[in-house]
This record gives C-alpha cells, structure tokens and sequence, in this order.
C-alpha cells in the first residue's frame, strides 16, 4: 500500500511538471507616452529606449529621436494601435473620457498617472518605473534631492504670479504643483484661488503680484506689457521663464526651483 501510495505521487509530481505553465507577464517593452512631462519621467528612468510614440508635444523632450506622434489632447486611437504598443501612459488632468474603454477593446493596458503637486510626480515616477519592472528610487531620490535642496526661507515672502496666458488671464493657483514650488522657494503665489482659472483683470489688481512669471514660448513680452497697461500697475516685474520647465510637473522641477531661486534672489 505504500509503495502505491510512493508510486501515485510521483505520477502526480511528474503530471505538475508536465502541465502547462502560466506565462510570465511580460514588462512592457514598447510604450506610447501621451504627455511631455511623462516622456520626460519615462527618459529620467532610464526607460527613453521604450518608447515607441508620444504626444504631439513630446518633441523637445526626445530631439534626437523621430517617434511617431499620435495626437495631442485628444489621442488618435488608430495611430496608437499602429505603434503597437504594450502600455500607454497618460495624465490624469485632461485624460480623454473614453481612451481607457477604446484601448481595452484592443486590449493595450492604459496606466493613469496623477501629477496636479509637486509631492505627486515622484509617486508617479515610482507608479510608472513599477509598471516597467524597473528600480525608479535612484530617479525618485535624485528628483527629492533637488527639490531639499531648493527649500528657502525669506523674510519678506514676494508675491509671485505665474500667468500661463495673458487674454484673456490664466493663471497657477493654489493647490497646484506651481503654488507648491513657489512656496517651497520662499515666496508667495499671488494667485489666491484654487487650480489654473481664468483669472480677472480686477483680481490681478486687488491682488498684484511683485514678480510675474510668464511662458516664454506661448506668451510674447508684448503680451504681458498689453495686460500690465490694462491693469494699470505699476512695480510689477515681468520675466520669461523657461516653459517647459515650469509648466511640466515632471522630473525637471528641480530645475525650474534653481531657476526661480536664482530670480528672487536678484539674478533675474
């Protein structure tokens, strides 16, 4: 009996062995990302050589490689599937309704990142690094360095306005990536309403800022002369900053602290 007993196991051992095994999910190796900042976050990785298609505004964070674009705010779905991807990445903020039902049905796995403060990039950076099976903390902890590192304490806090365009007036309110970094640098956002509203001509007047921060791809200096003669304020400083770097909530924030340091601190 038990040498039967003996025998029957090892028929069922050899009959495991034999049978099929699940698949190992495979990492994504071809990705479409649709948003500078998360290119940007995929390259800081170490990931860049995955992706095979990004958004139509991704060019200048990969300017030596021609990728296929597949749309901007609104993907095309047709030329995302003719990239063939295994994941595509996107924003929350602004993510179109259906994209996530549309890519199910042609079965590429979409992953939702969530970047409206400065604390959310480095969480999608490690969001992101665990769906490609990749160590994101080196990335992380150099992003976290940069920003401990730009950290100010001022005596007399600037009121600092960051106004995306000029007419009709947006601007970076509170509870955005763009207040966190302001604040972070010692300063103090102008800006007392929440998200990136239109803002009024008599909000900016009730509430002028000592520094305005403007995009310098999208919005001219004529632009910003324009608004300032309509408000009719005086003692306001106008200067261009880098967009891509503080409009992106992306790896390169650190960056754009160092640059805001630098102009409050009278280097302009």
């Amino acid at each position: 009996m038990r040498a039967l007993r003996v025998h029957l196991a090892i028929i069922a051992l050899l009959a495991a062995c034999a049978a099929p095994q699940p698949a190992a999910k495979q990492t994504p190796q071809r990705i479409v990302t649709l948003a500078p900042n998360v290119t940007e976050m995929v390259i800081a990785l170490g990931a860049g050589e995955r992706i095979a298609g990004t958004d139509d505004f991704s060019a200048d964070a990969m300017p030596n490689r021609k990728l296929p674009r597949v749309g901007g705010l609104q993907p095309n779905l047709e030329k995302i599937v003719a990239v063939r991807p295994d994941l595509v990445i996107a924003n929350a903020a602004g993510l179109q309704p259906n994209l996530g039902r549309s890519l199910a049905t042609v079965h590429i796995p979409l992953l939702v990142v969530t970047n409206e403060r400065l604390s959310d990039i480095a969480k999608s950076m490690t969001s992101i690094a665990s769906a490609l099976g990749i160590d994101g903390r080196p990335a992380v902890a150099a992003l976290n360095d940069r920003l401990v590192h730009q950290r100010r304490t001022r005596t007399n806090s600037p009121r600092v306005m960051l106004a995306v365009w000029t007419d009709p007036l947006y601007v970076a309110g509170r509870n955005t990536f763009a207040d966190d970094l302001i604040t972070l640098c010692g300063a103090k956002n102008a800006v007392e309403v929440n998200g990136w509203p239109q803002y009024s001509l008599e909000s900016f007047v009730a509430h002028p800022p000592d520094l305005l921060l403007y995009p310098n791809h999208s919005v001219t200096p004529e632009a910003v002369r324009a608004l300032l003669t309509r408000a009719g304020t005086k003692n306001v400083v106008a200067i261009a900053v880098d967009e891509n770097l503080f409009t992106r909530p992306g790896p390169r924030v650190g960056e754009a602290g160092g640059r805001l340091n630098g102009i409050l601190d009278g280097g302009r």
